[in-house]
């Protein structure tokens, strides 16, 4: 049977798929319960792990060569591409076909055989199943002033939730720094002093979209999930769902941190270096950092995707499968009311003014 959005759920690959206990059909996620169901016979099954310790993501340490054509850590997956926008994206236990949710492409095929990829030591599972992430866009929508009505009304029948990549880095820092500062004298003139100094800062954290391929410009605004609702890695939470595997390489994705944080630092820095040395303004700072103890997580993430189509013009949505946090930037229809204003208050004056000139002929 298809679904809203020309997806067909087919039979399950064997060797992958969760036989239910109970009654033998095919066990998938379920985001309400954050449990196994089985639609057959309405069971569900736990997901579990072994011992308290296991339940927390542990950061692994960053080695430096280590890029996306790696294997180690690495898992054997089934990979579906897109001959369109080139997503390739994971499945575990529903074999499923139909559009890309990403480009929207009917050309998307199995590859030939398993494919080796880099393993995620981490996910935050669905918690918010798909009614629940609709009344989260309609609660959005409702919050959004002179939104047209067929806007409020929305359904979101394309809505598709899907499982995006993140890195996480955590790194210790030492910036070495010199710096010149500022002190104002009595008559209100500034003379600067050379400074030198080191400045440390643990960076913990630090959110990074592992994916070059989602299309979706909201994905962005909604991708602050909260790390404490991470698990180790486990495939359950992935039956009968899509995982788009990482894009970008380890290596640049953390290239791509060291100039975030060198962007924070050079704000961090000189605040630091005035506290210090006392002064009242600074000017041509240069430091240069050091990394350590630097680890990173590998982050499954849980978003719907969606979109809708208003007057001709595409509006994407993506709403946080954990949070219910909702992006969203739909048309608005200010310029309509003020048009409108303008108008009704137009003909105010005007049937005032024809009520003066009335009461005057009398």
């Amino acid at each position: 049977m298809a679904d809203d959005n020309g997806f067909t759920k087919t039979t399950t690959m064997p060797g992958t798929e969760r036989k239910c206990p109970n009654c033998g059909g095919t066990l998938t996620y379920n985001a309400n319960a954050q449990k196994l169901y089985c639609s057959l016979c309405g069971k569900y099954k736990e997901i579990s792990y072994g011992t308290h310790e296991d339940v927390e993501v542990k950061g692994i340490a960053y080695n430096e060569i280590f890029n996306a054509n790696s294997a180690t850590p690495g898992i054997k997956c089934k990979i579906l591409s897109c001959a369109n926008c080139g997503a390739e994206l994971i499945y575990d236990s529903a074999q499923v076909s139909g559009r890309c949710p990403f480009c929207g492409s009917t050309n998307i095929a199995l590859t030939a055989a398993a494919t080796s990829i880099m393993r995620p030591n981490g996910i935050i599972p669905f918690s918010i199943d798909e009614d629940k992430a609709r009344g989260c866009f309609r609660e959005h929508i409702k919050r959004k002033l002179f939104i047209p009505y067929k806007i409020s009304r929305c359904t979101l029948d394309n809505l598709f939730p899907v499982y995006l990549p993140f890195f996480g880095f955590d790194a210790n820092t030492k910036s070495s720094y010199v710096i010149e500062i500022g002190y104002y004298d009595s008559d209100g003139n500034i003379h600067y002093k050379t400074c030198n100094g080191t400045y440390e800062k643990h960076f913990q954290e630090f959110p990074l979209s592992a994916s070059s391929k989602v299309y979706n410009s909201q994905v962005d605004k909604i991708r602050q999930f909260d790390p404490l609702s991470a698990r180790p890695f486990n495939p359950d939470y992935m039956a009968g769902y899509y995982a788009e595997r990482n894009s970008t390489s380890l290596k640049h994705g953390f290239e791509k941190v060291q100039y975030y944080i060198t962007g924070k630092l050079n704000k961090l820095i000189p605040k630091d270096a005035l506290r210090k040395f006392r002064g009242d303004r600074y000017r041509n700072l240069d430091f240069k950092t050091k990394y350590s103890d630097v680890t990173y997580k590998y982050i499954l993430a849980p978003v719907y995707l969606a979109s809708f189509t208003y007057k001709g013009k595409k509006y994407d949505v993506a709403i946080n499968g954990s949070t219910g946090d909702v992006a969203c930037d739909p048309p608005s229809a200010r310029k309509f009311f003020i048009a409108l204003l303008i108008i009704l208050g137009i003909i105010a004056v005007g049937a005032f003014i024809a009520y003066l000139i009335y009461n005057a002929g009398i």
